[in-house]
């Protein structure tokens, strides 16, 4: 049972009884065209109340706003997504062009369940592959098509700003509805839902902080006896602050920091599990410093969990600009009911309209019909095939690094190619890129290749010593080295052992144990042991036929 409230009807909310729904779904993009931040939180702290123990919350809106009422909901309820829906193009005055629409999504404890939904396989124009390849084969596409991750980019394109679109509120709706009992939603305002599929989408009104001028700061010194251009292409080993500290203010032109997700990675030197306050804090202080050691022209981009990134996204509107929440579409392998593909890329500005924006090949990117193996795209450009379209907020043409010969030792290496993208968007050639956090370099070493001049600062000596080699055979040999990391050829490849496994489950009607290889099986167990990381992983053929009943 779903019911639907008006706005002129909101008061209602408060005389519904607490905790008689299993999911709420608030359009905030139609209230904020109405309500003050202030009033809107009052109205979620009601749709709180109304949630069942185990209930979902679910709020629409876009990235300007959005964050602060994420950092809202994230003081009581339980963080689960920011759901990126694609939507229609419309060109902000500056920034990017944008298409991202968000849907916040929290639960109310640990306890909730979401159903599988699936988008249809997509096919490559060109070589008509599927346009998805997490380095599986066709053995192990599922039928019903591909699991939806937390970026929907395969709906209609629709407005999902001001209203959320009906295509987009029934994926939501098969994500929490029951199977066999029947499961209570509650849907505000009625008015937010778009009742005309198809419509050209007006962007909601943009809402905006008031600007906050960042208080005073005394210039800080320039690094003792050190002359000018001694503070530029440089390789730092320390504490990011004290020595961001030392950096003279208005002197950089763009500042990146990809920092540690607080995840539990294991880095080297820096701890990765912090408490909530000591993070953010930590993460405030080097922010601090990045916005006065940027020019007035200067551009600020910082990738993290979307989770953190509302938090970042909080605590810089009241000192920058807004521009975009750019998102990285960057799955790394298929897990999960809705599985994370989201990295978020926060881009402010010092001033909000005169700063660098290159544009790249024209703003455009490789269409995306087409997929991104490296065979498709040398062959349908040899055919004079290259369809275009706009660069916007939504990347899914830079894929994560995927092989281990391209890998340094470091638990969240970035490509190559998303750094080049943002270091030729907002700076020029001579012009100044630092990266206070840099792990094992590749800012600095695509800063280096594109002829800008590079602060990189990182506590791990390991790392430093990492990036002054690779910055080293830059300047030798015009490109990192990178040593052969081609495995023995086995026996058997990937695919018979994984359809080997699929044979073993018809025949004994369970997925097959390992000692049932050694039982049953052709190839005994050794091969899927030098073969795969994981027995989950040899199994995935297998799990297909147990979730089609077979």
């Amino acid at each position: 049972m779903i019911k639907y409230i008006s706005e002129n009807e909101l008061e209602r909310i408060s005389d519904e009884p607490q905790s008689c729904y299993d999911y709420v779904v608030v359009i905030a993009g139609k209230l904020i065209q109405s309500f003050q931040i202030q009033e809107i939180t009052s109205i979620l702290e009601q749709a709180i109340r109304l949630l069942k123990p185990t209930g979902l919350l679910f709020v629409q809106g876009t990235p300007d706003f959005l964050p602060e009422l994420g950092v809202f909901l994230d003081k009581t309820l339980r963080f689960k997504y920011w759901i990126a829906v694609e939507s229609t193009l419309h060109r902000p005055t500056h920034g990017l062009p944008s298409v991202h629409a968000g849907v916040l999504m929290f639960s109310k404890s640990n306890r909730f369940e979401i159903n599988r939904v699936r988008f249809p396989h997509q096919r490559c124009s060109h070589c008509g592959k599927t346009l998805r390849d997490w380095g599986g084969k066709s053995h192990l596409m599922h039928p019903e098509g591909r699991a939806i991750s937390d970026v929907w980019k395969d709906l209609p394109v629709e407005d999902n700003y001001s209203v959320l679109s009906n295509s987009a509120l029934e994926v939501i709706i098969k994500m929490v509805s029951g199977e066999e009992e029947q499961k209570s939603g509650l849907i505000f305002p009625k008015e937010g839902v778009q009742s005309d599929a198809g419509r050209i989408a007006e962007p909601s009104a943009q809402y905006r902080l008031p600007f906050i001028e960042a208080q005073e700061t005394k210039i800080a010194p320039r690094i003792s006896d050190i002359e000018e251009e001694k503070l530029w292409n440089v390789i730092l080993q320390g504490d990011a602050i004290e020595i961001l500290r030392q950096y003279p203010s208005d002197s950089v032109d763009l500042v990146f920091a990809d920092p540690p997700y607080n995840l539990d990675k294991s880095y080297n030197v820096y701890a990765d599990e912090l408490d909530l306050e000591q993070y953010l804090s930590w993460c405030n202080a080097w922010l601090d410093e990045y916005i006065r050691i940027l020019k007035p022209t200067g551009s600020l981009y910082i990738l993290n969990l979307p989770r953190w990134a509302m938090y970042h996204a909080s605590y810089l509107n009241k000192k920058m600009h807004f521009q975009n929440w750019i998102v990285w579409d960057a799955l790394s392998e298929p897990r999960g009911k809705l599985m994370p593909a989201h990295y978020s890329l926060l881009f402010y500005t010092k001033h909000p309209s005169n700063f660098i924006l290159n544009s790249i090949n024209g703003n455009q990117i490789d269409s995306r019909q087409y997929c991104l193996r490296t065979s498709c795209i040398r062959s349908r450009k040899a055919t004079g095939e290259d369809k275009k379209e706009p660069l916007t907020d939504i990347w899914s043409d830079i894929h994560r690094i995927k092989h281990r010969r391209d890998r340094d030792y470091h638990p969240c290496q970035l490509p190559d190619d998303l750094l080049k993208r943002i270091i030729l968007m907002s700076t020029n050639e001579g012009g100044i890129v630092l990266d206070a956090l840099v792990g094992t370099g590749t800012t600095a070493v695509m800063a280096a290749k594109l002829n800008r001049r590079y602060v990189a600062i990182d506590i791990d000596p390991e790392y430093v010593k990492i990036t002054n080699e690779k910055l080293a055979e830059i300047q030798s040999f015009g490109k990192v080295l990178r040593v052969s990391t081609q495995k023995q050829s086995s026996k058997y490849s990937k695919k018979e052992l994984q359809l080997e496994l699929r044979r073993l489950t018809l025949e004994l009607g369970h997925l097959p144990t390992q000692e049932d290889v050694l039982k049953h099986g052709r190839y005994g167990l050794q091969p899927y042991l030098d073969s795969f990381t994981s027995w989950g992983k040899a199994l995935k053929a297998a799990k297909l036929e147990i979730q089609n009943g077979h």
